[in-house]
């Protein structure tokens, strides 16, 4: 169905679609088995022509209206395989910044996201520096943009471990929007525990609900490579909610947070890493690409996670 997409947590379902009860109560079915099946039913029905992986077909859309970023805004290049930082000089003496990663579409507006998620930051008191983190998202195929984010999270998992990111002496905290959720997740995985980062905050990060879990892809590298990790997910998100859902045939961390129940009865034995919490702004956040803005995201959480 897709250029790379697989369903990598290593977890093993069940699928004879039968109900069980325990302990004479009624089990509960997983919300990620039920939209799997909806998905599965529906790019059944219209046919993989019918389900492409244009933006159109998905749900996704780019998000625009941003504020425009100073010409010489510091920005991580990402695009290529040797990872620099331009405008950066002023920064190097920076106790602490944050590093913004855009998400699908977003090539072109990666500083403009980065300068107003700095300003919404600047509004709930929190004044430390935001980097602006590029990588080739460009492309209208969905799955194809998913793909590269392995490789850009390696590359952004270079760049935290060179000296210029001075990991040890500096506090710096990443914040990934949809699939930039993803590549701050590959890029946890990619530091292999070498290095760490201070805080993580994911927002409407288009992933597996399950690839967070014990069992998950991503679960190592949350424990090992960063002190804190913050999944800001939103009911309201349709983009995740729904376009995730019918890309991937499973549920995404953006919209109802993890689920580790890990098969179709819901039986409370999966777990999270300790350093990983679920936060719900379904109630401040109504859009797909209002996570990061002032007044209508939930920049106030994330400060609190930050702090």
């Amino acid at each position: 169905m897709s250029d790379n997409h697989a369903n990598t947590t290593g977890e093993s379902h069940e699928t004879d679609g039968e109900s069980h009860e325990t302990d004479g109560e009624s089990a509960t079915v997983s919300r990620r088995r039920i939209l799997q099946t909806t998905a599965a039913t529906t790019v059944g029905g219209v046919g993989l022509a019918g389900s492409s992986g244009s933006a159109a077909a998905s749900g996704f859309s780019g998000c625009e209206e941003w504020l425009d970023a100073p010409a010489e805004y510091p920005e991580i290049d990402l695009t290529s395989s040797n990872p620099s930082a331009a405008n950066f000089d002023a920064l190097e003496d920076e106790s602490e910044l944050v590093v913004s990663v855009h998400g699908w579409l977003g090539l072109e507006t990666s500083t403009d996201q980065a300068y107003t998620f700095e300003q919404a930051l600047e509004e709930s008191g929190y004044d430390a520096p935001v980097v602006a983190a590029s990588w080739e998202a460009d492309t209208r195929n969905y799955w194809r943009a998913e793909s590269r984010t392995e490789t850009a999270g390696q590359r952004l998992a270079s760049w935290l471990a060179s000296d210029r990111a001075n990991l040890e002496e500096r506090t710096v905290r990443l914040i990934g929007h949809s699939l930039g959720g993803r590549l701050c997740l590959e890029t946890l995985t990619a530091l292999d525990g070498e290095a760490t980062v201070d805080t993580v905050a994911l927002v409407g990060t288009a992933a597996d609900d399950d690839s967070v879990c014990t069992d998950g892809e991503y679960a190592y590298g949350i424990e090992t490579s960063s002190e804190a990790v913050y999944n800001y997910h939103s009911e309201n998100d349709d983009s995740v909610c729904y376009g995730y859902d019918l890309q991937s045939l499973s549920s995404g961390l953006g919209c109802g947070g993890a689920d580790c129940d890990g098969g179709w009865v819901t039986d409370d034995s999966g777990s999270v890493p300790d350093n990983y919490t679920d936060v719900d702004v379904t109630d401040e956040v109504d859009d797909h690409c209002d996570y990061t803005k002032p007044e209508v995201g939930c920049v106030p959480q994330i400060v609190a996670g930050f702090e």
